[in-house]
């Protein structure tokens, strides 16, 4: 009998406009994993409701309510990682992370929401310099980004993990970022 397989998650973090998104498109095809973005899992539902509530901040003034609704968002991103990891599919998970990434409480909590062991969660960060973002933000015009470029420096994704993680330039390419990754995914394995 053979041993069992251990999946694998990779959870890409990041501010928005780092590229994340590319970078986690180009990894999954590569290692053929399953990708799961929280925007592409929930943003057409907000949509459907009546728009984002990320383009107009003030739209929610509310805090409980957001952050209520960011747990919900969350807990589709976990969920439906949890299902493919539990039919043997490793996964590459795309989303800003923030509370995982400054909390160690938070952090340790990722394993048990997954349904696998920590030695088997990994986190990437896509640092990109802050001008860079702001570029690639008003180059994309999207409407998520309408409220942040204001705000930018002061946003709290903006701080690196307080938790390991392995650190990628946001300014390569994406092929580059893959290789980079890969090469040190096997030398932390050793």
């Amino acid at each position: 009998m053979s041993e069992p397989r251990h999946v694998e998650a990779i959870l890409v973090a990041g501010v928005a406009a780092s590229g994340k998104s590319a970078f986690a498109c180009a990894l999954a095809a590569r290692l053929r994993w399953t990708l799961l973005d929280l925007d592409t899992l929930t943003n057409p539902l907000f949509e459907y409701a009546g728009g984002d509530y990320r383009a107009s901040p003030a739209s929610m003034t509310n805090p409980l309510a957001r952050s209520e609704l960011d747990r919900a968002r969350y807990a589709c991103l976990y969920d439906s990682a949890r299902e493919n990891l539990s039919v043997g599919q490793n996964v590459i998970l795309v989303a800003p992370f923030t509370s995982e990434r400054t909390s160690r409480r938070e952090w340790e909590g990722v394993p048990g929401r997954l349904g696998i062991r920590s030695d088997f969660v990994h986190l990437v960060w896509l640092e990109t310099p802050i001008l860079e973002v702001a570029r690639r933000m008003s180059q994309r015009a999207a409407s998520r980004d309408a409220g942040k470029l204001a705000t930018l420096e002061t946003m709290d994704a903006v701080a690196p993990p307080a938790v390991d993680h392995l650190r990628l330039d946001g300014m390569l390419e994406p092929a580059q970022q893959v290789e980079l990754f890969l090469r040190e995914r096997e030398l932390r394995r050793r």
